[in-house]
């Protein structure tokens, strides 16, 4: 059964590029909430990469396929999956535009769930200090969800996997 988000739906929103440790506790936290409210869990996710449209000289080395990364939000209990796809035109939307047009209006998200150092929206305009004010206006929750270390208590992160792999270092990676 396919449940309506008419009821609400719990959201998260970022690129997932890996769905690493750090994703994956995001994840987590975006169902066991969905679960508590009786609501879908949602990704907002982009393709291509935001980077690969941000810097298309620099272009992003990317960890998992658009493929790959519907299969592991399924596995992980995501319930609803938004593609959106990145181009200027989306890159350019402030921050509060895209809330209110994509997560509350074709979404109907009552609660977003982000990772402590994610941003979102035209130059990250809206990221884990300004989403709680925005949430209390437009009437959604936040939850902010800490960094995950890894063996040497730095950050889970896709770009310190992806330094990792340049490097050649495949156990840091992992």
């Amino acid at each position: 059964r396919v449940r309506s988000v008419a009821e609400g739906t719990v959201v998260t929103v970022g690129s997932f590029d890996g769905v690493h440790l750090g994703h994956q506790a995001v994840v987590q936290e975006v169902c066991e909430r969905a679960v508590r409210r009786g609501v879908p869990a949602v990704m907002v996710t982009f393709e291509p990469h935001p980077g690969s449209v941000l810097a298309p000289g620099a272009a992003t080395a990317r960890l998992t396929t658009a493929v790959e990364r519907l299969e592991l939000a399924a596995e992980l209990g995501i319930e609803r999956l938004v593609v959106l796809r990145f181009d200027a035109a989306l890159a350019a939307l402030p921050a509060e535009r895209f809330i209110t047009e994509v997560l509350l209006g074709r979404c109907g998200m009552k609660e977003l769930v982000i990772g402590a150092d994610h941003g979102f929206g035209r130059g990250r305009g809206a990221d884990s200090t300004t989403l709680p004010a925005l949430g209390e206006r437009l009437g959604f929750a936040v939850a902010v969800v800490d960094p995950v270390p890894d063996a040497t208590g730095q950050a889970v992160s896709s770009t310190r996997i992806r330094e990792a792999l340049a490097a050649g270092e495949l156990g840091r990676a992992a």
